[in-house]
């Protein structure tokens, strides 16, 4: 791929590669046409393989109808990608989400609190609205996106979002429909549900409503999927399945259902009643009907009006709620149930008030749950499976051979010398040709092989999953975080410490860090070789040693040592002044990652309570759903054991 071209013709030069997926890579474009581009606005897609007639058309439509509206709020193919000048497309043009993350980051609490401390649930409103906004664009351009996956939205720090991957939507044009032939089980609306393959699936924009609608309340509900609850019916409820019984956990009709919302959960409560109704209308039976879901353009003006109509809670600021209610339903989540979604940060001078040992307080008053021993298999009373009948009359023909075949040995010792290995010859043949029971005994024996190996792997779930190993683990870890914590004064004070003991080589860093390779002229390093030394992260003196150059392929001794000597004219001309003292911006750095890190340490530890609380609600829920299924394979092997006690 030396050569790229548009499908005009004109010539595209790559930069570094982003990333790689299944289908293709990404690369930052250098220059396109002539004309150097930022890296931080064009990107090529470039597909790892030739791609279909049909697939080509598709990116060519997609090209022909782009917009402003489609570039701002989509990775929207800008233009085709050729390996030759009108040759197939091998990829596109596309603008770059930079400064953006998969929205999943935001919504699950953990990650937020870990990476996003400062985001609160007004954000979160806001990036809701935006989303909706973005289906809006995508949808009144004739479009459906088909593949709806927590992968599809990126956020920015300003709430903004691009939707990606919109090679993959399903593109209306040229009076035709490139359909969407990929989606994620837990984000397929009902009525598809039972789809095993999307090639060939005409989507609608009602599908994609669904995955909408998961995604706001995904969004507003601190992660919570809508139908994954507590079901109180018979048997085992995966997740797809609920989907496709539209067992809707936080229905107002969930009872008929035998669902209700996991414990301590963030219901649709805490919204407003219209966007509630919404909810229940995307959730339920009505919405698999032609157009029955609410629309992003019904989503949008119902979050645009709590997007300006959010109240700031008046105990903690960053507590902000819907106006609607009364009282501030994150407060009550911290009281009811000791969960925190959002880190309250209260700071004195320059430091964060924070108090450990509160939160702690707070981990171990969640009780954990009890020990559990392995289950047993020898405490049932079976009844053997009795042998085919005609397995038994031939057992007991072989029976007899084997009788004859020892009173005929036996008795050979009786007479002449020359009977005896006679006798031995024609009793073994007797004796060993009576095994006929090969077949049922290797039958037997596969089915007292499978039911130990079902019984053993549901007893290491048990262990695993009903256990209270996985509880005692997190309680470990987080109070190796307390611990962290609370030295992070000490390891604060020790790199102070260091800069004073570092002075001298800290001066001399700087000064040689000032002088750039490529300001002075050292002989026979022209500008390719000093492009190359960037590429390896050597642009000034102070990145330059002899183990750093000597490994760069095409450089050797002889160039090595010029770059060396060179460093040493530079070092030569250093001069120590102990009187500066540590420099401010040394100590600024170190403060700022001693903050960093105290933040990223009370944001997994304020998440330890919930995630306690949900390790045993996990525990307590295989308690209830793995024993029968063990015991019932502890039965099976009892019943396999005494089948084989037949044979």
């Amino acid at each position: 791929m030396t050569a790229l071209f548009d499908g005009s013709g004109r010539k595209i030069t790559l930069g570094s590669k982003i990333g790689t997926g299944g289908e293709g890579s990404v690369y930052d474009v250098a220059n396109f046409n002539g004309r150097s581009i930022s890296s931080s606005n064009l990107v090529a897609k470039i597909y790892h393989s030739t791609i279909s007639p049909e697939k080509q058309a598709k990116l060519q439509c997609m090209v022909s109808g782009q917009d402003d509206q489609l570039k701002k709020l989509a990775a929207w193919p800008l233009a085709t990608v050729h390996t030759k000048n009108g040759g197939p497309v091998h990829g596109f043009l596309m603008p770059k989400a930079t400064g953006a993350e998969a929205v999943h980051h935001l919504y699950s609490p953990a990650q937020r609190k870990q990476e996003h401390p400062e985001a609160s649930w007004a954000f979160l409103v806001s990036v809701a609205r935006n989303v909706a906004a973005a289906f809006v664009a995508i949808h009144s351009h004739g479009h459906v996106i088909g593949d709806v996956n927590p992968n599809l939205v990126f956020v920015s720090r300003d709430s903004t979002v691009k939707l990606i991957d919109s090679d993959s939507f399903q593109i209306s044009g040229n009076g035709k429909h490139y359909l969407c032939e990929v989606g994620v089980p837990h984000f397929t609306p009902p009525e598809l549900q039972e789809t095993s393959s999307f090639h060939g699936v005409r989507r609608s924009p009602n599908h994609d409503n669904f995955g909408l609608a998961l995604l706001l309340f995904h969004i507003l509900l601190m992660g919570r999927h809508p139908f994954a609850g507590v079901y109180s019916g018979s048997g085992d409820l995966p997740l797809e399945k609920s989907i496709a019984e539209f067992r809707y956990a936080y229905s107002r009709n969930a009872a008929s259902k035998k669902m209700q919302p996991p414990p301590n959960s963030v219901t649709p409560s805490i919204l407003p009643t219209n966007l509630a109704t919404l909810f229940e209308r995307a959730f339920t039976e009505a919405g698999a009907h032609s157009s029955g879901r609410p629309s992003a353009r019904d989503w949008l003006p119902a979050l645009e009006s709590l997007r300006t109509h959010l109240r700031t809670c008046g105990q903690d600021s960053i507590h902000k709620f819907s106006a609607s209610l009364s009282i501030c339903p994150w407060c009550t989540q911290e009281n009811q149930f000791n969960v925190c979604f959002f880190i309250s940060a209260v700071p004195t001078g320059s430091q964060t008030a924070f108090n450990f040992n509160q939160v702690w307080v707070r981990i171990t008053a969640v009780q954990p749950p009890k020990s559990v021993r392995p289950f047993s298999h020898t405490s049932f009373s079976v009844q053997p499976r009795p042998l085919p009948p005609e397995l038994r009359s031939a057992k007991q023909a072989s029976l007899v051979k084997k009788i004859i075949a020892v009173v005929l040995v036996l008795g050979s010792f009786a007479v002449a010398q020359p009977f005896i290995i006679f006798a031995l010859i024609i009793g073994g043949f007797l004796f060993f040709s009576g095994e006929v029971d090969s077949s049922e005994r290797r039958a037997r024996q596969a089915a007292l092989n499978n039911a130990q190996e079902e019984f053993s792997k549901l007893n290491e779930r048990w262990k695993n999953e009903a256990g209270d190993g996985k509880f005692k683990e997190k309680v470990k870890e987080l109070a190796l975080i307390k611990s962290s914590y609370e030295g992070l004064a000490n390891q604060f004070a020790q790199e102070k410490q260091k800069l004073q003991q570092n002075l001298r080589e800290d001066q001399l860093r700087k000064f040689l860090s000032k002088a750039l390779i490529a300001d002075h002229n050292i002989p026979r390093i022209g500008p390719t070789r000093q492009a190359t030394l960037a590429s390896f992260g050597i642009e000034t003196a102070a990145d330059l040693s002899w183990q750093s150059v000597i490994r760069i392929k095409g450089f050797g001794k002889t160039y090595t040592s010029k770059l060396v000597n060179w460093r040493k004219s530079i070092e030569r001309r250093f001069r120590f002044d102990p009187s500066k003292g540590i420099d401010p911006a040394d100590l600024a750095q170190i403060q700022k990652q001693y903050t960093q890190k105290q933040k990223q340490l009370q944001g997994a530890f304020l998440a330890g309570p919930e995630q306690l609380m949900s390790i045993k609600q996990v525990c307590q829920k295989q308690r209830q759903s793995l024993p029968a299924l063990i015991t019932a394979a502890a039965e099976r092997v009892a019943q396999a054991k005494a089948d084989m006690s037949m044979l």
